[in-house]
C-alpha cells in the first residue's frame, strides 16, 4: 500500500510542476509561451505513459530520493508562482520554471526506467 501511495505521489507531484510551468509561462508572449505549452503537453504524455508502464511490487531507497526531489522541485515552482504573483509576469520566472520543469520530467523518466530494472 505504502509503494502504491508513493507512486502515485511521484506521478502526480511531476504533473503539478508542469502544470505550474503552464501557468508561469501563459503570462509570457511569444517562445516562452509556446516553450510552456510544449513542456506541460510534454509531461502529461509522460506522466500518463509512467503511470501505465511503471509499476513493481518492491520500493527501493532511489525512490525515496527522487520523491523527495520531486517535493523540493514542486516547492520551488511553487515559491516562483507566489514571487510572479508579488513582480508581476516575468521571463527569469518562465525561464527558471521551465528548466526546473525539464530537470523534473528527466528524474521522472529515470524513475520510470529505474523501475524495470
Amino acid at each position: 500500500m505504502v509503494q502504491f501511495i508513493i507512486h502515485i505521489l511521484i506521478n502526480f507531484i511531476t504533473f503539478a510542476i508542469c502544470v505550474i510551468l503552464f501557468y508561469l509561462s501563459e503570462k509570457t508572449k511569444g517562445i516562452l509561451e509556446k516553450i510552456g505549452a510544449s513542456i506541460f503537453f510534454a509531461g502529461i504524455i509522460i506522466v500518463g505513459t509512467g503511470i501505465f508502464i511503471s509499476g513493481g511490487n518492491i520500493l527501493q531507497s532511489y525512490v525515496y530520493v527522487i520523491l523527495v526531489v520531486q517535493i523540493i522541485i514542486l516547492c520551488i515552482e511553487l515559491i516562483l508562482v507566489l514571487w510572479s504573483k508579488s513582480k508581476g509576469k516575468s521571463t527569469i520566472l518562465s525561464i527558471l520554471s521551465a528548466i526546473f520543469s525539464i530537470v523534473a520530467l528527466g528524474v521522472y523518466i529515470y524513475y520510470v526506467v529505474a523501475r524495470f530494472i
